[in-house]
């Protein structure tokens, strides 16, 4: 498996370079399905979406194409996937996100196939699906947000630590360091928390970091 975990998507250079090496193909031929149901339940201004959406259009020269989970049969989604190089799943309301890919049946499709053929690109929720779920009550003290509940107690947990997106962002000013030590205290395996221009690359049974010291909690 070939992932790149973000908090903001392909905002810089360096991001976008890891891209072109995880693919194995120049920025300019790559093409690229996305994902975007995680905001579809989640309230306010969704400027941040389409700003990320313009940084990816800058990026990449190949095809983007958006493809709807809930609106299409799961053999039309893998026949639409066809195309891409990458699969880039944008971001929102995590628990949301999975229970779609339950639903769908997506979960499977990707274990089962995509993940063997294409890059993975998460951008915040998208990041976090991909591996364990973060308790309900850490998420809460980071985010100050209670996630709706949508009957999730796990992610697919296709890599065996959690991501907490947008640390030190000022759009969430409880997303510090000391407040996320303290909300993963117990947690018996890594956690990584990433800057928006930050990123765990994935290649096979290895994680690097990307964008500077990435912080570490948890089981370390």
């Amino acid at each position: 498996m070939k992932a790149l975990l973000t908090s903001t998507g392909i905002c810089t250079t360096e991001l976008a370079q890891a891209l072109s090496r995880l693919v194995g193909k120049p920025l300019d031929q790559i093409n690229i399905a996305v994902i975007n149901e995680a905001s579809a339940v989640e309230p306010g201004d969704k400027r941040w979406s389409f700003d990320e959406m313009y940084n990816l259009s800058r990026v990449v020269g190949g095809e983007i194409d958006v493809i709807n989970l809930l609106a299409l049969d799961l053999k039309t989604i893998e026949q639409r996937m066809d195309f891409a190089d990458v699969i880039y799943v944008v971001g929102g309301l995590s628990d949301y996100l999975m229970a779609v890919f339950e639903r769908t049946g997506f979960s499977e499709l990707l274990r089962d196939k995509l993940l063997n053929e294409k890059v993975y690109v998460g951008a915040s929720a998208g990041s976090m699906v991909l591996g364990r779920r973060i308790t309900t009550e850490g998420y809460r003290q980071v985010y100050r947000k209670g996630e709706q509940d949508f009957g999730v107690n796990e992610y697919l947990a296709l890599v065996d630590f959690s991501i907490f997106p947008h640390l030190d962002s000022p759009e969430f000013i409880r997303n510090r360091i000391e407040i996320i030590d303290n909300a993963t205290i117990d947690f018996g395996y890594p956690v990584y928390a990433i800057q928006d221009t930050q990123a765990v690359v994935v290649n096979g049974d290895e994680a690097s970091f990307i964008g500077g010291d990435v912080a570490k909690f948890g089981n370390k």
